[in-house]
């Protein structure tokens, strides 16, 4: 089932120790007022999980997490940065990349802002194929395209069902993802040389992921900051499912759909959320809610949120 958790605390010691003693985490600094949230369940051998939090410090010693078995956490990062140390190795997180770690090992997560991850841990024993070398796992890999788009696509929409599934189609979903996973994991062998244009296209969504709160986010904007025309920011997304303008808009309709049922934002109201990322017009942002998602943007928070 579905389980949900919100820190409610007046001061950071007192909601770090609400979420060490829910997560089992060794320690956690909290550097912002921002309340953590977390909502996800178990999927079979899968636990899914999306958490989001302000500036903070995760540490997970050698202690409890030395008592399980060989486990594997991915980690997908939809909002913010995080840095991921382990085995003396530091690696940076940028939002649409995913990377892995070993869950059963110590290790260290600093976010130097607001940040929400998805994450998928599963048993070491349910990847089939051939031992990697830790910094392979490590390494930041993209989740905007390819089998990890559909990954990241599939266990997002798992997690935010989970309310409404039985245990049978919960365990059949897990297994399909590990399946998936495989092919993630398949697809990151190729060597491709790099392809510059990508290149340039996967920096612009960066770009747009990161100040989608900002009112003025425009393709002029965007072809100043990279030092292009307008007409060339066009071209890059050329044969690509939607336009840069339409990405900008559907991108902040994800975070309004994400923000409406973080238990975190519950007190916030929809009005507040869309005006936030950039939707001046409530009723417009309604009508485009309802188009993106078959429900007015209400209707949606009633049915996916846990009070």
């Amino acid at each position: 089932m579905l389980q949900t958790f919100t820190t409610h605390a007046s001061n950071r010691l007192e909601r770090s120790r609400q979420w060490c003693a829910r997560t089992n985490a060794h320690h956690v600094e909290f550097e912002d007022d921002r309340e953590a949230s977390m909502r996800g369940g178990e999927f079979g051998a899968l636990r899914l999980c999306v958490v989001s939090m302000g500036r903070h410090r995760v540490v997970q010693a050698q202690g409890g997490a030395a008592q399980l078995a060989p486990s594997v956490k991915f980690l997908f990062q939809e909002e913010g940065s995080a840095i991921v140390r382990q085995a003396d190795r530091t690696h940076r997180l940028e939002v649409g990349q995913w990377c892995a770690l070993r869950k059963d090992l110590p290790f260290e997560l600093e976010a130097p802002e607001q940040a929400r991850q998805l994450a998928i841990t599963l048993p070491c024993a349910a990847l089939a194929g051939p031992g990697r070398d830790p910094s392979w796992w490590r390494q930041a890999r993209p989740f905007l395209r390819g089998p990890a788009q559909v990954l990241h696509a599939c266990a997002s929409a798992a997690v935010l069902s989970a309310a409404n599934l039985r245990a049978a189609d919960r365990h059949l979903i897990g297994r399909q993802l590990v399946e998936l996973i495989g092919m993630t994991i398949h697809a990151g062998d190729v060597n491709a040389l790099p392809d510059i244009r990508e290149e340039r296209r996967r920096a612009i969504l960066t770009f747009i992921d990161r100040h989608l709160d900002d009112a003025g986010l425009s393709v002029v904007k965007i072809a100043r900051e990279f030092g292009l025309s307008t007409r060339s920011v066009h071209k890059l997304f050329e044969g690509e499912p939607t336009t840069v303008a339409r990405t900008i808009w559907d991108r902040r309709l994800e975070r309004c759909r994400d923000e409406m049922v973080d238990p975190s934002l519950i007190t916030r109201s929809i009005t507040e959320i869309a005006h936030f990322w950039g939707f001046s017009d409530s009723q417009h942002f309604s009508r485009a809610f309802r188009q993106r998602y078959g429900l007015s943007p209400r209707e949606y928070r009633n049915m996916f949120s846990l009070h």
